[in-house]
């Protein structure tokens, strides 16, 4: 079952942004990077996708996106959209490249994604680009495992300072086969920053805003009650 969100800051995601906390992103406990939405970033998100395999690939699927970036399925041309609008492919293992064209040097860049069953081979996640040296390989700085359950949720940031990076490709695929490609966000910067694991108290302070917020909202139902008997 495919898991939606929704892209819209709550009253939480303020007040834990306000104190300099990272901010989860609903059910997929995708993280929103500070500069999301800042000058010289861009944003995309995919929730549903159209193509399986090949060209022309698959835009960004859900509102409010401002990149131009394109995934593409390449491993596999026997994957098919399941009824929830993820690639699977049952025999043979998946595999992706996402193909990007910023309109800046990009300094971060940071790539969420949600599996369900199997997983991403982990240690196979790379970024490719062309300068006048030649082709270059950029690994990230590290994976954030960000959920586990029904799903996997993970994060990935490059820190491309100093190599004029517009043009790249990330590549990434399945570490078996029936992995069901999910969602995925990406989110690039010209400037700089990392993003750090939710502390506990943030993730305590969102849970506690969630809470009043339920109890208010079951008071205001309470009362509406009362006033019409």
């Amino acid at each position: 079952m495919k898991i939606r969100r929704d892209y819209k800051p709550t009253i939480a995601f303020f007040m834990l942004a306000c104190a300099g906390q990272t901010v989860l992103g609903a059910t997929n406990n995708f993280v929103v990077p500070q500069f999301r939405g800042s000058l010289d970033s861009t944003v995309g998100y995919w929730e549903e996708f159209s193509v399986a395999y090949g060209a022309p690939g698959n835009r960004p699927s859900a509102s409010g996106y401002t990149s131009d970036a394109v995934l593409t399925q390449v491993g596999s041309p026997t994957a098919f959209l399941t009824g929830t609008h993820n690639i699977y492919d049952n025999a043979a293992p998946t595999a992706f490249t996402l193909e990007d064209s910023a309109p800046f040097t990009v300094a971060s860049l940071v790539l969420q994604t949600r599996t369900v069953a199997f997983e991403i081979d982990y240690s196979a996640v790379s970024l490719s680009y062309t300068d006048g040296a030649g082709s270059h390989i950029a690994l990230p700085m590290f994976r954030l495992e960000l959920d586990r359950g029904a799903g996997v949720s993970s994060l990935w940031e490059w820190d491309l300072r100093g190599l004029e990076v517009e043009d790249y490709t990330v590549s990434f695929e399945a570490a078996n086969p029936s992995m069901s490609f999910d969602s995925m966000t990406l989110d690039v910067s010209k400037n700089f920053e990392t993003v750090p694991e939710p502390t506990p108290m943030a993730l305590l302070g969102l849970s506690l805003v969630w809470l009043g917020w339920r109890r208010v909202r079951s008071s205001g139902r309470q009362t509406a009650s009362r006033g019409q008997t």
